[in-house]
């Protein structure tokens, strides 16, 4: 058996993640039967290196380990906090449950660390003891984003709505886009189609879009969304989440939120809108697959499903037939950015002279003539501006950007 007190970092990661399955197992024995925290330690520190498939196997292994004798290993863990490891503390506790451990892990969750407390609510989501409300509705408002996220999870299941009112009336009547970010945390981990649709109800005019958005398709599946959400909304979401990528979204969600399925859904909608997002999703892909700095982080199995994607956009016939319609669209500023983006990618200057004369469109707003502005320059064709109109705009700062295009 490997000997964790000696054993290297280094080792015991290669070790614990061996193909070989009898070391793997033996290097979890001795974790546990050493109690060795810097080890396990070590192993959270190490999550986001270690492939999904070996991560679930160390898990189903470690908690094959544990016995009613060797529990106590378990508390001594749960000081520190690992989501990707969370089972295995939580089902440690769970395989093992009964009144006098609930009354232990009932005393923790009163006394213990956050990261302690953060198992303890995800605990009570299995084991549905009544007494764990108090701490729950205590500990909904944490800092610490796990254990405030578990608390959500697990109110949900008592069906205890007190704090998830006080963060929808946050949601709707606060002027702080950070206390309503949040709020949107905890309303989205509560979960269920009513949180859902209040959440994206404000999240489209929250600076802070991206993150809401990143939250719910983290918690929810796209079979889920595409049965509670209707289509316009599905359509403005994969909007957002390309627009987004890779600045504000992390390439490596492409796959764990199946974004090839939204992408599906939204040719099949066959309108000019959704034949945009297409198109400028086709350009980014493009632009990640040909370029190493985009995906050299990423893991195989995220790197092949950015190819499906450009492959996928690659075989549709996408056109720009009605693009001049979507150019009206004002009052949708994410739709009618996705219409000057598709005109800048490819380049289609055979708009310029319409989009020059919607500078002069009473209804369009003063951003969204930067925007245009900002077009044209890159179209070449600056010199169609109308720079009497220019002079009029209030705003220096974008009256003043502008002007430094012309």
């Amino acid at each position: 058996m490997c000997n964790n007190k000696i054993m290297s970092s280094e080792n015991f990661i290669k070790n614990i993640t061996s193909k070989d399955i009898n070391l793997s197992i033996n290097t979890i024995k001795s974790l546990i039967e050493t109690e060795n925290i810097e080890q396990f330690s070590e192993l959270c520190n190490k999550s986001d290196f270690i492939f999904p498939f070996l991560k679930e196997r160390i898990i189903k292994d470690f908690i094959n380990q544990i016995k009613k004798e060797n529990l106590k290993t378990i508390f001594k863990f749960s000081s520190i906090y690992c989501q990707d490891f969370e089972d295995l503390i939580v089902a440690s506790w769970v395989k093992f449950a009964c009144e006098d451990l609930t009354d232990e892990i009932l005393e923790l969750f009163e006394n213990g660390s956050d990261e302690q407390k953060a198992y303890c609510a995800k605990y009570f989501l299995h084991i549905k003891d009544p007494l764990a409300v108090e701490f729950l509705n205590k500990y909904a408002k944490s800092d610490f984003e796990p254990l405030k996220i578990n608390c959500a999870q697990t109110l949900n299941i008592f069906k205890n709505t007190d704090i998830l009112n006080e963060m929808k009336d946050i949601i709707s009547n606060s002027n702080d886009d950070f206390e309503k970010l949040n709020a949107f945390s905890f309303v989205i981990a509560y979960g269920g189609k009513e949180q859902i649709t209040f959440a994206l109800k404000h999240a489209f005019l929250s600076p802070f879009v991206a993150n809401i958005l990143s939250s719910i398709l983290d918690f929810n599946d796209f079979d889920y969304l595409k049965s509670i959400l209707d289509n316009d909304t599905l359509t403005l979401i994969l909007n957002i989440i390309i627009d987004e990528y890779p600045e504000e979204i992390e390439l490596n969600t492409v796959l764990y939120w199946n974004i090839l399925d939204y992408l599906k859904l939204a040719y099949s909608f066959k309108n000019q809108y959704s034949n945009n997002i297409l198109l400028i999703a086709k350009r980014k892909f493009e632009e990640f697959n040909q370029n190493d700095i985009y995906t050299f982080d990423l893991d195989k199995n995220t790197k092949n499903e950015i190819k499906n994607i450009l492959n996928y956009l690659n075989s549709l016939k996408l056109n720009f037939d009605n693009l001049a319609s979507e150019l009206l669209k004002f009052d949708d500023k994410f739709r009618f950015r996705a219409a000057l983006n598709v005109i800048k990618e490819y380049k289609l200057n055979q708009y310029s002279e319409t989009l020059a004369n919607l500078i002069n469109n009473e209804t369009i707003n003063q951003e969204q003539m930067a925007d245009i502005a900002y077009i044209l320059k890159k179209l070449g064709t600056i010199n169609l501006i109308d720079t009497n109109k220019i002079k009029e705009i209030k705003n220096e700062n974008i009256k003043s950007l502008i002007e430094s295009y012309l």
